[in-house]
C-alpha cells in the first residue's frame, strides 16, 4: 500500500506538471466514458433497474400466449381471478391497467391518467403510503364499492401543492365522488415503465367511472389487463407455467372461442420489459447500441494511448535514469499504468457530468400525446456509478498498457548516451500510426452507421403509411368521462363533425376511435361464414377501428373496391364492415371480399363486407402486414374518439375555432391530445424509434470524428516536432515549402486513406447486424459510404494541414542550432 501511495503521489505530480496533456486526455476520455455512461443509463432505466418495491427480484410478469396472435397478450379479469387461485405456484397476483379520467377538485376539472388496480396491489408490492394509507385487505374487490384514491406523490405535489390535509377529502372523478385516502411513496412511479400514473383507483370502481364498462370485469375475452405476481419460494417460472396447465385445459373447454390454444406465460419482471415477447429485439438493440458507443470509447483510448506514447518518449531520459538507479521494468510499467488509470478515473468523473447533460437532453424530448410517458428514466444510481468506475478503470488499463510496455523497453545505454534527445524507435512510430489508422477506421464505421440510421429515418418518413399525413388536425375527447349515454354520444359526435365541416378552411371532418399507429389498439375474432371451425382450427384475429361515414375521405384512407360507410349504416340496419387487403387475402384467398360475411362471435350477428382498403401501417412502422377491419360508429359505439379535421391550409390555425365548436356543445368536456398528424408521425410513436436511433448514432459518429481528427493532428504534430532537424536540413538544401507541405500531408493522408478503406470493409460487415433496426437501407448504399468517407478525409486533411503548414515555417538555422 505504501508503494501504491507513492505511485499515486508521483502520478499526480507528473500530471500537474503537464496541464495541457492532462486536460486533453481527461476531456477525450470524458467524452468516451460519458457517451457510454449515457447509453448505459438509458438501458439501465428501461430494462435493468428493478421496481422500487419489496424484493423486486421475486416479481414475475404474467401474460397469455395463443396460436392466433404472434405476440403475448394481457389477461382478462376473470382469468386473473382463476390464476390467482394457483397457490402452489403463486403467493399472489395483482392486476393493473392505465386509464384516463376527469378529476375535479376545487371547481377545476382536468384530465388525468390513473392505474386501475386490484385491492391487493400495494400490499403485494410491499408499498406503504407516504401519507395516509393504501387499500385495506377487504377493499377493492366488490364491483361498485370503495370509491377510494391513492394519489401519486408527483401528482400530489403538482395538483395539491403537497398539502397533507387532502387526506380524507372528497373529489369528483368522472362526476362521481371519490375519497383520497393516501399518498404513494415518492420513489414509486407505477408498475408500467412507460407510464407514470397520477393516482390509483380500485379496478372494481370501473362501473362508477364508465357505466358502459359495468360488465368489463366479467368478460373472458377482454384481455386488456397487465398482471404481476410473486412466485412461491423455490418455484421457477417454468414450474408455474406447468402448474397452470389444468386451469388452461378447463378454460379451453368452457370458453373455446376465446381460450382455444391458450397458455400462460410467466417471465421475470425485468425480462418482460418493455413488453412480454420483445426480449429478443431489446437484447439486439442493447448489443448494437453498446457496441457502437463502445467504439467511441475505443477511439478515445487510442487517442490517449498516442498522447501517452508521445509523452513517454519525451520522458525517455527520466525513465532511463530511474532504471539505472535500480527501478525494475515492472516498477516502471506500474508507474505509467498508475498515471493512465488516474487519468481515466478523472475522465470518468468528467464523463458522468457529460452523461448527465445528455440525460437531461433526452428527458427533454417532447412527444405529442397527453399520455404521461416516461421514455427515459435516467436517475443516477449505483449501477451507473459502478459502470462509470468500471469503464474508467478498464479504459485506463487499455489506454496505458501498451504505452507502458513500450516505454519500459527503453534502451538504457543509447538513451543516456544521447542525453535524452533520441527520437522514438521505428516500432514506436509504426504503433502510433497504427493507432491512428484504427481511429480513422472506427470513426468511419460510426459515421457510416450514423448515415445508415439517417437514411433509414428519411426512408421511414417517406413510406406510404396508408393514410394522409399532411393537412390533418386531431383532437381527442372521451364522452364516457362525462357520463354520456350511447345515444347522447352518437348525437354529439354527429353534431360536432357537422359543425366543424362548416368552418372556413375545413375540407372535411370525421370521427374515429383510434389514431393510426397510436398508443391504443383493439382486436376482434374473425369467424368467416361457411368455414367450419373445429377444435383444431386456428381462430383468426384482426385489429379494428370504429369510424363514421366521412372518415376514409378525411383521413386519406382510400376505399379501392366497394363503398364507404353511409348514413344508412345505422344501428338498426344490417351490420357492415370495410376490410383491408391483408384481411381479404387471409380470410378469403383468391376471392372478391366484397359481399362476404363474417362474425366476431360464433353466435353473433352476420357482418357483410362492403368495402376494401389497401393495407397500411396500424401499430408500428416496421410491422408485418396486419389484418384490419373498420366498423361504422353507428353500429359499434366508442365513448372515446378522435376528431380528424382535414384542412385547406395550416391545420394548426384551426385549433381555436374547432375547440370553440366543441365547447358550444359541452363547455365542461376536456379536449386533449391536440396535435397534427404530421407532428404525430414525425415526433410521436411512428418515427420516434428511427429518430432516436439517428440522433444517438449521429452523436456517436460526431464524437468519433472529433476524436479521430484530434488523433491525426496529434500524430502529425508530434512527427513534425520530432523531424524538425530533418526538415531544417531539407530546407537548407533547397527544398521548397510546397515540398515540405506535401511530405507532411502525405503522411497524414496515407493513414487516413488506409483507415477509410478498413472502415468501409467494417461498415459492410456491421450492416448485417443492423438490418433488423434499419428501414429500406441497402448494404450497398454507396452514396452514404461515399459521403461519410469524403467528410472524414476532409477533416483528416485539415487536421494534417495545420501541422504541415507549421512545418513549412521551420527556420533551418534555428533547427540546426537547437540540435
Amino acid at each position: 500500500m505504501d508503494t501504491l501511495a507513492k505511485d499515486l503521489r508521483y502520478a499526480v505530480r507528473m500530471l500537474l506538471k503537464s496541464p495541457s496533456f492532462t486536460l486533453i486526455a481527461v476531456l477525450a476520455l470524458g467524452l468516451g466514458i460519458g457517451a457510454n455512461t449515457a447509453i448505459f443509463s438509458v438501458f439501465n432505466g428501461m430494462l435493468w433497474r428493478p421496481l422500487p418495491v419489496k424484493d423486486p427480484q421475486q416479481l414475475v410478469a404474467v401474460a397469455v400466449k395463443s396460436r392466433t396472435v404472434d405476440f403475448p397478450l394481457n389477461i382478462s379479469y376473470p382469468d386473473f381471478q382463476d390464476f390467482r387461485q394457483l397457490k402452489t405456484a403463486f403467493s399472489d397476483l395483482i392486476v393493473y391497467t392505465p386509464s384516463p379520467v376527469n378529476l375535479e377538485a376545487d371547481g377545476r376539472p382536468e384530465r388525468a391518467w390513473v392505474e386501475l388496480v386490484s385491492g391487493n396491489y400495494f400490499s403485494v408490492l410491499g408499498l406503504e403510503a407516504a401519507r395516509g394509507r393504501t387499500f385495506a385487505p377487504d377493499e377493492g374487490w366488490v364491483l361498485g364499492k370503495d370509491p377510494l384514491i391513492v394519489l401519486g406523490y408527483k401528482y400530489w405535489q403538482r395538483r395539491f401543492g403537497g398539502d397533507a390535509s387532502v387526506i380524507g377529502r372528497a373529489v369528483q372523478v368522472n362526476n362521481h365522488p371519490f375519497t383520497i385516502i393516501g399518498i404513494a411513496p415518492e420513489r414509486y412511479r407505477g408498475a408500467y415503465y412507460f407510464l407514470e400514473p397520477d393516482f390509483y383507483l380500485p379496478i372494481t370502481t370501473i362501473n362508477l367511472l364508465d357505466p358502459a364498462a359495468a360488465d368489463y370485469l366479467n368478460k373472458r375475452d377482454d384481455s386488456g389487463l397487465r398482471v404481476l405476481g410473486r412466485l412461491q419460494p423455490g418455484i421457477t417460472p417454468a414450474q408455474a407455467m406447468a402448474a397452470a396447465e389444468p386451469t388452461e385445459r378447463r378454460l379451453a373447454q368452457e370458453f373455446p372461442d376465446s381460450h382455444k390454444d391458450f397458455s400462460l406465460l410467466v417471465l421475470p419482471e425485468l425480462s418482460a420489459r418493455p413488453e412480454p415477447g420483445l426480449g429478443g429485439f431489446m437484447s439486439t438493440a442493447v448489443i448494437v447500441f453498446m457496441l457502437l458507443v463502445g467504439l467511441v470509447l475505443l477511439i478515445a483510448c487510442a487517442n490517449v494511448a498516442n498522447l501517452i506514447l508521445a509523452r513517454a518518449n519525451a520522458r525517455r531520459k527520466e525513465i532511463a535514469t530511474r532504471t539505472a538507479l535500480g527501478a525494475s521494468r515492472w516498477r516502471m510499467m506500474r508507474q505509467l499504468l498508475t498515471e493512465s488509470i488516474l487519468l481515466a478515473l478523472c475522465g470518468g468523473i468528467v464523463g458522468i457530468v457529460f452523461a448527465r447533460w445528455a440525460a437531461l437532453a433526452l428527458m427533454s424530448i417532447h412527444i405529442p400525446t397527453d399520455l404521461p410517458l416516461r421514455l427515459f428514466d435516467l436517475r443516477m444510481d449505483w449501477r451507473i456509478f459502478g459502470f462509470s468506475f468500471f469503464a474508467a478503470a478498464m479504459t485506463g488499463v487499455v489506454a496505458g498498457l501498451v504505452p507502458a510496455i513500450q516505454a519500459s523497453r527503453t534502451d538504457l545505454a543509447d538513451t543516456l548516451k544521447a542525453g535524452g534527445r533520441s527520437g522514438a524507435s521505428e516500432g514506436h512510430h509504426r504503433f502510433r500510426n497504427g493507432l491512428v489508422v484504427a481511429q480513422v477506421a472506427v470513426s468511419l464505421l460510426l459515421l457510416a452507421c450514423a448515415g445508415f440510421f439517417i437514411r433509414s429515418l428519411q426512408n421511414s418518413a417517406h413510406v406510404d403509411m396508408g393514410f394522409r399525413v399532411d393537412h390533418t388536425l386531431m383532437l381527442n375527447v372521451d364522452l364516457g368521462l362525462q357520463g354520456y349515454t350511447e345515444e347522447r354520444g352518437q348525437q354529439f359526435y354527429k353534431q360536432v363533425a357537422e359543425r366543424v365541416r362548416a368552418l372556413p378552411g375545413v375540407r372535411n371532418a370525421a370521427v374515429a376511435s383510434y389514431i393510426p399507429m397510436g398508443y391504443d389498439a383493439s382486436l376482434v375474432n374473425v369467424f368467416p361464414e361457411g368455414q367450419a371451425i373445429d377444435e383444431k382450427s386456428k381462430i383468426e384475429t384482426a385489429f379494428y377501428d370504429v369510424a363514421d361515414a366521412q372518415y376514409f375521405r378525411t383521413a386519406g384512407v382510400p376505399v379501392i373496391e366497394g363503398r364507404e360507410f353511409t348514413e344508412a349504416d345505422t344501428a338498426s340496419g344490417p351490420k357492415v364492415a370495410i376490410v383491408n387487403e391483408t384481411f381479404a387475402k387471409k380470410i378469403w384467398p383468391g376471392q372478391d371480399p366484397v359481399g362476404k360475411i363474417f362474425r366476431t362471435e360464433k353466435t353473433g350477428p352476420p357482418i357483410q363486407v362492403v368495402g376494401l382498403t389497401r393495407t397500411g401501417k396500424y401499430l408500428f412502422l416496421y410491422e408485418t402486414p396486419q389484418l384490419y377491419v373498420y366498423f361504422p360508429m353507428a353500429q359499434k359505439y366508442s365513448s372515446g374518439a378522435t376528431l380528424f379535421v382535414y384542412s385547406a391550409g395550416d391545420p394548426g390555425l384551426l385549433v381555436t375555432s374547432v375547440r370553440e365548436q366543441i365547447s358550444q356543445l359541452d363547455g365542461s368536456l376536456p379536449v386533449y391530445g391536440i396535435t397534427t398528424m404530421d407532428a404525430h408521425v414525425r415526433y410521436g410513436k411512428p418515427l420516434l424509434p428511427a429518430r432516436l436511433g439517428a440522433m444517438l448514432v449521429g452523436a456517436f459518429g460526431l464524437l468519433g470524428l472529433i476524436l479521430a481528427s484530434v488523433g491525426v493532428y496529434g500524430v502529425i504534430s508530434y512527427s513534425v516536432s520530432q523531424r524538425t532537424q530533418e526538415i531544417g536540413i531539407r530546407t537548407a538544401l533547397g527544398a521548397q515549402s510546397s515540398n515540405v507541405l506535401a511530405m507532411v500531408l502525405r503522411q497524414g493522408m496515407t493513414m487516413a486513406l488506409i483507415g477509410t478503406a478498413v472502415g468501409i470493409v467494417l461498415a459492410f460487415l456491421l450492416f448485417r447486424g443492423l438490418r433488423t433496426v434499419l428501414y429500406g437501407v441497402q448494404s450497398t448504399d454507396l452514396a452514404t459510404l461515399a459521403a461519410v468517407s469524403a467528410l472524414l478525409l476532409t477533416v483528416a486533411f485539415i487536421a494534417s494541414y495545420v501541422p504541415a503548414l507549421r512545418a513549412t515555417k521551420v527556420d533551418p538555422v534555428v533547427a540546426l542550432r537547437n540540435e
